[in-house]
């Protein structure tokens, strides 16, 4: 009488496909774990620079999160920079306003605190529509004030199909349903070998 569990392994050293099967799996696992999350928690580090523009005293960089912007939750992030000595300003008050194609819901004007990060002043803007949005960013400080406008082209977000996991569905599918097989022809061919 064999061992066990000889049986559901036969496969393994019989068809290579198998090997690949489970590369595959564990190829698409990792792209999974790799895969950024689709809600914007901070701008700090994953976020996409999308203007950086003068204005009277400072330097104004503009991120995003996602990036391009999407309908309904897009994170910015507002560095400013003194422009005569390059210093990182932290103590101004920012307010971001945004208009977008006809039919949209503008937007503020939205206090852009820095609570989370002292150098970023940051806020999600609740995009209500997909299309070309101007974004408009007030900054207030000892320096003085200033407005800049950035355009923006925001697009339907969150509808998109994970190729990676289901490919990882499918192919674990396929695996299972290989192992079952291999199980239940070793058990008839055992119970032929008995008889």
């Amino acid at each position: 009488m064999p061992p066990p569990f000889s049986t559901s392994f036969t496969i393994f050293r019989q068809d290579p496909r198998v090997y690949l099967s489970v590369l595959v799996i564990v190829l698409a696992l990792v792209g999974i774990a790799r895969e950024p999350s689709p809600l914007p928690v901070s701008a700090n580090g994953g976020a996409t620079l999308i203007a950086s523009q003068e204005a009277g005293p400072y330097r104004i960089d503009v991120s995003i999160l996602p990036a391009p912007a999407v309908v309904a939750n897009t994170h910015l992030s507002i560095l400013l920079r003194s422009l005569s000595n390059d210093q990182i300003i932290t103590d101004a008050a920012v307010y971001v306003s945004a208009t977008g194609p006809e039919g949209a819901a503008g937007l503020g004007p939205i206090r852009a605190p820095n609570d989370a990060a002292p150098q970023f002043f940051e806020v999600n803007l609740p995009f209500d529509m997909e299309g070309p949005w101007r974004v408009t960013i007030a900054v207030s400080s000892a320096l003085g004030e200033e407005t800049i406008t950035v355009p923006l082209e925001v697009r339907e977000g969150g509808g998109g199909i994970n190729w990676i996991l289901l490919a990882a569905v499918a192919v674990a599918i396929v695996t299972v349903g290989v192992w079952t097989w291999d199980r239940v022809a070793g058990r008839r061919s055992q119970a032929a070998e008995e008889n």
